[in-house]
């Protein structure tokens, strides 16, 4: 009896180290994101750890369709995008999100950028929708807790959790007043992909 409360107590002792740690990195990102993001809602926070989550939620039917819309959107990209700033993705930093500049100022050839992007999506793992669903629980009690002034974040978590429950793996766009206010245009690719194919060609 006394081995087994032992047991119990060490087992809850390692999961507790294990819940900090993680909260400590949601945390991490969370203010990451907001430092360089000043006006990202819940709904962005959202995109970002989905992302890390399950990758581009995007499905990949044809590379020829991938190409021809990669091409449109580098043809409507605004002069004043030209950020260069690799970014990871969430707190577990499984994706990376690779601004399409790279590709505009020739430090990334397209062809390379698109079948990254391509091998990505083979990474991820479609079957695993219910375990995002508390994921994302616990990631907005922990912003809570961080008391952020999150513009819309009340009505924001309620659509967010009404979606949810319709879709357990519902993806989302970025917030209107993010892509107005920082005009995103990037691809995500899985961090060991980033680092054997496009890393090499990023200038240090």
């Amino acid at each position: 009896m006394k081995h087994q409360i032992l047991t119990s107590f060490f087992v809850f002792l390692a999961l507790s180290g294990c819940t900090t740690i993680m909260e400590e990195k949601i945390k991490l990102s969370i203010s990451e994101q907001i430092d360089r993001y000043p006006k990202s809602t819940l709904q962005d926070i959202y995109k970002n750890f989905y992302q890390d989550y399950f990758g581009s939620e995007h499905a990949i039917p044809d590379k020829k369709d991938v190409e021809d819309y990669l091409i449109h959107e580098l043809s409507v990209m605004q002069e004043f995008n030209y950020d260069t700033i690799i970014e990871r993705t969430g707190w577990r930093h499984n994706f990376v999100r690779i601004p399409l500049s790279l590709i505009k100022n020739g430090q990334i050839p397209a062809d390379e950028l698109l079948q990254a992007f391509i091998e990505s999506a083979s990474k991820i793992d479609r079957h695993k929708a219910d375990k995002w669903v508390d994921e994302w629980h616990n990631i907005v009690k922990t912003i809570e807790k961080m008391h952020l002034d999150i513009a819309d974040f009340d009505s924001d978590k309620e659509k967010i959790a009404e979606l949810l429950n319709q879709n357990p793996r519902i993806a989302l766009h970025h917030s209107k007043i993010f892509k107005n206010t920082y005009n995103p245009h990037y691809r995500i690719v899985e961090k060991t992909i980033y680092n054997k194919r496009l890393k090499p060609f990023i200038k240090q």
